[in-house]
């Protein structure tokens, strides 16, 4: 029924379970599974006097907390019984870095959990979940 299953993960909650159902899936049909990750940047704004200077995280550190996000998943989906077939680290907007992975994989399914990390952005630029389901050439689960 699935062939190719795509999974987006950012270190939520949410997400670990969008794995673990993902894996489950995996296993009765056989399926190939894909990670994707996109590590947002998150700026700090240090008020100064009457202005605020905006502080970028080093690009390094938002590669290397990237890295660790992903590492724990396939840790995890292996734990599950699970080997992912590609993983996906990439620092474009979510929705469409999910979208072009699955594209890419040619998938049945994208699973993702309904509320990552982003809460707050979610609230004024609508969530992830909402665009990739909206825009998905396939069958979308989003879970709690």
């Amino acid at each position: 029924m699935f062939e190719k299953i795509v999974v987006a993960i950012d270190g939520s909650e949410s997400a670990d379970s969008a794995l673990e159902i993902a894996c489950d899936l995996a296993k009765k049909y056989q399926s190939e599974i894909h990670l994707v990750h996109s590590p947002q940047l998150e700026t700090t704004a240090i008020a100064v006097g009457y202005g605020a200077v905006e502080i970028n995280p080093n690009p390094k550190a938002v590669e290397e907390a990237g890295k660790q996000v992903m590492d724990r998943a396939v840790e995890k989906a292996t734990a599950l019984g699970c080997v992912p077939g590609e993983c996906i680290i990439s620092n474009g907007d979510p929705a469409d870095e999910i979208l072009k992975a699955a594209e890419a994989a040619k998938a049945d399914l994208i699973i993702m959990g309904r509320r990552g990390l982003g809460r707050l952005s979610s609230l004024i630029l609508g969530s992830v979940s909402q665009k990739v389901s909206h825009d998905a050439q396939c069958a979308c689960l989003t879970v709690c």
